[in-house]
């Protein structure tokens, strides 16, 4: 920028009561103008002033070191995986660690779009966090969202404000504008509450939050093989698609489905024939249709969550440890009334999870009764995470309603 340019900019500052050197400082790492002028027409409240000076503070840091941020490569997956394991949450009296392993990114595969940042220190992954863009519908409406997730830090490398500094470092998936965040935080993650109280995320807006559930069912193998099953084909995505739209019809956060956008999302986001050295996460060969009298009922799939992604329960006294490895039922659908053939084809993934040495079959239940009344002999039980909305327009509903649990983002 000109100094004609910077010294308005200062005057403006300064005629806003913007405090002494910020704006300096902001000129000073180099922000670009359309952003300065978009600070300088907001009101310039405490709250705000405080977000705008940790932003300039972020790359003050990353100017002078020893930090590092960037977006993570192909190359950083050993180290992604070390960072998960070195950096569990702490939620009640439990300390639980993501195993990322064999595939670390599997998870963030099935995520169209997403993008991680990272902070690196010495060639060490020491904190990162993952943005996900997503269509959806809220309200009725199609809206442009993203959600935020997978914050970690280094256990050995807390308290040196890291989470506030690779969340608020740039992020490629973001480029895109949204309008409004979507986060699930689990239940008793006191440090996270914490965190978002010491950054003032949110700070003077209401921050309309919802408990919601999905249904972990006991995985069993099944005494008997289910008629009509069969994989998908590609005569069947018109029907599946028809089928999963009116399982979920009017549900916030949930994403239509047409032919051609169910065709792309199995196929992983690959045009043609997959190359060999990148395995699918969750495609063709995991959808399944289920047939009645010639006609598709019912339909869905079954992600095997824990080939890839296993939490680990340990108490902080050290005196207790479980492991948690799922697979997790994706894209259901049926057809009106035949909730019956919907539940039959969870079960059948529920066996089919069994046979993977899955624990249990997590699916999003919650606003299908008749599916879950229908599977009480596999013993569901619920487990509850916070969901937390944050609209960036005025126009868009402050809470959300009845929504739907992909759990490509649980």
């Amino acid at each position: 920028m000109s100094e004609a340019v910077d010294d308005t900019i200062v005057a403006r500052a300064r005629a806003q009561g913007w405090p002494d050197g910020l704006v300096e400082r902001a000129l000073a790492v180099r922000t670009p103008a359309d952003q300065l002028d978009q600070w300088l027409r907001a009101s310039a409240s405490e709250a705000f002033l405080f977000q705008i000076e940790r932003i300039v503070e972020v790359f003050e840091r990353l100017a002078s070191g020893p930090y590092r941020a960037r977006e993570l490569t192909f190359r950083d997956q050993e180290a992604f995986r070390d960072l998960w394991a070195n950096g569990p949450e702490k939620i009640g009296d439990w300390l639980v660690t993501i195993e990322r392993a064999p595939d670390p990114l599997a998870q963030f595969r099935l995520q169209p779009g997403a993008s991680i940042s990272v902070i690196e220190v010495d060639g060490e992954l020491v904190a990162c966090t993952v943005w996900s863009p997503a269509n959806c519908m809220i309200g009725g409406k199609p809206v442009s969202i993203h959600y935020a997730q997978g914050l970690r830090v280094r256990s050995d490398r807390r308290r040196e404000g890291l989470g506030d500094l690779v969340r608020r470092f740039p992020s490629r998936a973001l480029q895109n504008p949204t309008v409004g965040q979507v986060m699930y935080l689990r239940l008793g993650n006191a440090n996270m509450a914490s965190f978002l109280e010491a950054v003032q995320f949110q700070a003077g807006r209401d921050r309309p939050q919802k408990v919601v559930a999905a249904a972990y069912l006991a995985a069993r193998p099944a005494e008997a093989s289910l008629d009509g099953l069969r994989q998908v084909e590609w005569r069947d995505l018109t029907r599946c698609a028809e089928l999963i739209n009116r399982t979920h019809a009017g549900l916030d956060l949930f994403a239509p489905y047409g032919p051609e956008s169910l065709r792309h999302m199995l196929d992983g986001g690959v045009w043609g024939e997959r190359p060999p050295w990148q395995p699918s996460v969750y495609g063709w060969s995991d959808f399944y249709v289920l047939e009645a009298a010639g006609r598709i009922v019912a339909c869905g799939g079954l992600w095997d969550r824990g080939r890839d992604m296993r939490e680990i329960w340990r108490s902080t006294s050290g005196e207790a440890e479980r492991r948690v490895e799922v697979a997790a039922a994706l894209d259901l659908g049926c057809e009106a009334g035949r909730e019956d053939a919907l539940a039959n084809l969870i079960r059948d993934f529920a066996s089919k999870s069994a046979a993977r040495g899955r624990q249990s079959l997590i699916a999003d239940l919650g606003r299908l009764p008749a599916v879950t009344e229908r599977l009480g002999d596999l013993d569901p039980r619920w487990e509850s995470r916070t969901l937390e909305w944050s609209p960036f327009l005025p126009a868009l509903p402050k809470a959300l309603g009845e929504c739907h649990l992909d759990l490509r983002y649980w």
